[in-house]
């Protein structure tokens, strides 16, 4: 498992004026699973984001032979609060 975290930037809209973006580009093996999801997935504003990516880490290596569809209600299951979340959450899974 690999998170895509070399070329990070603030939020779109953060700023002021318009300035590009950073790039990267990643090979994938075909197969192999994309998982894009906002913060509200992982971030909890009582701990560190460390402990989230750990989270969703855990339960990617958990579920990592699941299809897309159960995948995405897995880590749903596994990660939102049961209290409920107050944070908006989007989740994407693709097989390339």
């Amino acid at each position: 498992m690999t998170f895509l975290d070399r070329a990070t930037d603030p939020p779109l809209g953060a700023r002021p004026e318009h300035v590009g973006r950073p790039e990267t580009s990643v090979a994938f093996a075909e197969g192999a699973t994309l998982v894009l999801y906002t913060d509200g997935l992982i971030e909890r504003r009582t701990e560190d984001i460390d402990r989230g990516l750990a989270r969703l880490a855990d339960s990617l290596v958990h579920h990592r032979h699941a299809d897309p569809e159960p995948l995405a209600d897995a880590l749903l299951a596994d990660l939102l609060p049961a209290e409920g979340n107050t944070d908006d959450t989007a989740l994407v899974v693709l097989r390339l």
